[in-house]
């Protein structure tokens, strides 16, 4: 009797631990032991591990939609100083207008995944938004909330797969609205990042879908509040229906403020059927883009249009604003006579990056001064680069391009340049004719190297001791490269190379065949083909021009190049080979794996030859990630690049969140947005092993990596790159 006893006190204590009301829903009873904090933390988990069990179906559900977008906006500048002159490079805002507001209608077309389709209709306000103004909303609104990433993987949502290792979750709340029945969860970041946000999530009981999110967070340079309601309608029940975002931007000691309103008008919307979405292959034109030209877009400032379009009225102030105030309100500056206003007007024309745009004519310039355009390497020291786009689009997108770039590397005292234009005469199949003309890094045949050893094996010279050393490389090519399929590209060109030796004179005594070789000009003509496939390439069309998005496949290339003699003064009789697999893969929650592996050799050769490989170069000016920071060696010796007449190289990349930032504590760790992880392996005939590691850390403004290079698995150095990520 007593052992039955104590069996039922112990399924009594059991049904306790998970107390649970009749309705299938959770209870707020404070369980015996635990405090009402640990209670409803476990409360809250529960109910998430229920919402993102759900988060996975509703995030594709719905196939496409058409909606009629209502949004109002305001623009206000809190604070300003000097600098803000400076500051509307870095972030959205008119200084010419303190106090702007304004509304738009928008017809916007949905396609999954991530296709979005903006036509404005109207716009009306105290001052037109610039399309930088316009992008600043869309960019927040074109949102899954079910995602588990959001804003170009920016941020980390609390539905992801995973968000009980980045969030704590906590049942605040529970009300009813007639018949529902909804959970208030707060959740809040276990660490500090700007991939993290915190704030509510209101869940509707049993269908464990989203009423309402509440959240706020840092992107770019803001802080921001977003609160978005979504659909209760059976229709649209995971759709967005209002969205109210504040946007806060504190930079150089000025303040903007930002304020959005949005509302959602459905008129068709499509649901993915699971028998048949699963048989049929993804579409890989992912067509979409926004239409923002202000120019294109009218103005309606007729009353009763847009009172039949608001959800919400102005106030009162805002009203003022609008409707009775036909000229935007200006920041007057005073006129400042003084040297330092002087000083500040002429720094701003050659520090900033130049923009112009008129019709169909566009120029950039990097600014004569621009310290964005520095950057550091270890091997390199410091580097300085200006660059000059100019484009001019004609008729079904067709353009001209011209693009000359000139760098300056300080610890080599040596100057690049590159002259190059473009005619792209069939953008939708990529289809572009291009002359370039410049220089690149100083190197020497390895004939030449082999030779010289040979002279001097008996000598008690060294090769370093000749000071004879690099040869000066210019060339001028002609490529075109045209689209055969989607994802297969051919590119065929010529080349023709000179090379000049750096120092025609030595103090050192040597033969005379010595001396030939090394005050000899070279020059190659040289006929290239290429091969470039990545299998199932996403694409998406910009008017007539295609533009590759991404694939799940790796990136295959294959390059013939060959020497040609007889043509000018070329003397060149070789034949060159390389081949190139690449590929990233994205592992989810902003983690990345990438891979490069190439090789390459001479064969055939006839003639003295410089080995000039294309995936096994020198790169002198640091970049951002995107133009890939890995896949190069960093610390690897210059000689290395042209002693050899083949190679092999493999590199890796892993980038993540929250590696060894976890060890910082305090601000230092919000502005490690992503975090890298570096291993590259080279082999050559004379240098079976050579492997780089590196660790590096960026953000929106900069990225730092740190290499350290071992040969024969020996120590050998240790550098650091450094590049500005802003305005690349």
């Amino acid at each position: 009797m007593l052992k039955k006893i104590i069996h039922i006190f112990c399924l009594l204590i059991i049904a306790m631990s998970t107390l649970a009301n009749p309705d299938g829903g959770y209870g707020n009873s404070i369980l015996p032991g635990h405090s009402p904090k640990d209670t409803s933390m476990r409360q809250g988990d529960s109910i998430m591990h229920l919402v993102i069990e759900h988060a996975v179906k509703y995030q594709t559900v719905v196939s496409k939609y058409e909606a009629d977008i209502y949004i109002k906006g305001r623009a206000e500048i809190l604070k300003k100083n000097f600098l803000m002159r400076f500051a509307h490079h870095i972030f959205p805002v008119n200084r010419k207008t303190k106090d702007m507001v304004f509304e738009m209608v928008s017809h916007s077309k949905f396609n999954s995944p991530n296709n979005f389709l903006h036509d404005f209709k109207a716009i009306n306000g105290n001052a037109i938004p610039n399309s930088t103004k316009q992008q600043e909303v869309l960019t927040f609104l074109n949102l899954n909330v079910y995602s588990p990433t959001i804003y170009n993987e920016g941020i980390i949502m609390p539905v992801a797969h995973n968000a009980f290792k980045y969030y704590n979750f906590e049942l605040d709340s529970i009300k009813y609205e007639g018949n529902l029945k909804i959970y208030r969860i707060r959740f809040t970041p276990k660490m500090g990042s700007q991939k993290l946000i915190c704030g509510n999530l209101f869940i509707l009981d049993k269908i464990w879908s989203i009423d309402k999110i509440d959240v706020n967070g840092q992107f770019s340079f803001a802080e921001f509040n977003l609160v978005m309601t979504f659909g209760r309608d059976f229709r649209h029940f995971i759709l967005p229906a209002t969205a109210d975002l504040s946007l806060r931007y504190h930079v150089l000691g000025n303040a903007i403020a930002s304020t959005y309103h949005s509302s959602f008008k459905y008129e068709t919307v499509e649901w993915v059927e699971e028998d048949t979405e699963s048989k049929k292959w993804k579409s890989l034109d992912l067509t979409g883009y926004y239409r923002l030209s202000s120019d294109t877009v009218p103005i309606i400032e007729d009353s009763t249009y847009w009172t039949n379009k608001r959800d919400v009225p102005l106030t009162e102030e805002e009203q003022q604003l609008v409707y009775h105030q036909d000229v935007p309100t200006p920041i007057i500056e005073k006129e400042d006579t003084s040297n330092m206003q002087k000083y500040l007007k002429l720094t701003e024309k050659f520090t900033n990056t130049i923009n112009l745009d008129y019709k169909t004519t566009r120029l950039k310039y990097s600014g004569i001064l621009n310290p964005f355009q520095l950057g550091y390497s270890g091997r390199n020291g410091i580097t300085y680069r200006q660059k000059l786009r100019f484009s001019k689009t004609f008729t079904h997108d067709r353009q001209i391009r011209f693009r000359p770039v000139v760098g300056y590397v300080f610890k080599r005292k040596e100057l690049f340049f590159t002259v190059a234009g473009d005619w792209e005469y069939m953008p939708q199949r990529r289809g572009a004719l291009s002359l370039s003309i410049g220089n690149s890094n100083q190197g020497y045949s390895s004939e030449i190297m082999k030779e010289i050893n040979e002279e001097l094996k008996d000598s008690t010279f060294k090769f370093d001791d000749l000071n004879l050393m690099y040869f000066k490389h210019y060339y001028v090519e002609l490529r075109n490269e045209i689209e055969l399929f989607n994802g297969f590209q051919l590119m065929t060109g010529i080349s023709y190379h000179r090379r000049i030796p750096l120092k025609r004179k030595s103090d050192i005594q040597v033969g005379d065949d010595i001396k030939e070789i090394i005050n000899e000009n070279y020059h190659d003509f040289t006929p290239v083909v290429r091969f470039t496939y990545t299998p199932r390439q996403y694409y998406w069309m910009d008017g007539y021009r295609k533009e590759y998005l991404y694939s799940y496949y790796p990136t295959i290339a294959l390059e013939v190049a060959r020497g040609i003699p007889g043509v000018g003064k070329s003397s060149g009789d070789y034949c060159r080979l390389e081949a190139d697999i690449h590929q990233s893969i994205y592992l989810g929650l902003s983690r990345r794996f990438n891979y490069h592996i190439s090789g390459g050799m001479y064969i055939n050769q006839k003639s003295t030859y410089f080995a000039d490989f294309n995936y096994f170069a020198r790169r002198n000016f640091p970049d951002s990630w995107d133009d890939q920071l890995g896949g190069v060696f960093n610390e690897l010796h210059s000689e290395w690049f042209n002693a050899s007449d083949k190679y092999a190289q493999a590199h890796f990349m892993y980038e993540s969140p929250f590696m060894l930032s976890r060890l910082f504590r305090g601000k230092a760790s919000k502005y490690m947005l992503l975090e890298r992880f570096y291993l590259s392996q080279l082999w050559l005939p004379i240098l079976p092993s050579y492997t780089e590691v590196g660790y590096g850390f960026g953000n929106h403004i900069f990225n730092i990596a740190a290499f350290a290079g071992f040969e024969k698995y020996k120590y050998q150095s240790i550098g650091v790159k450094f590049a500005f990520e802003l305005f690349q």
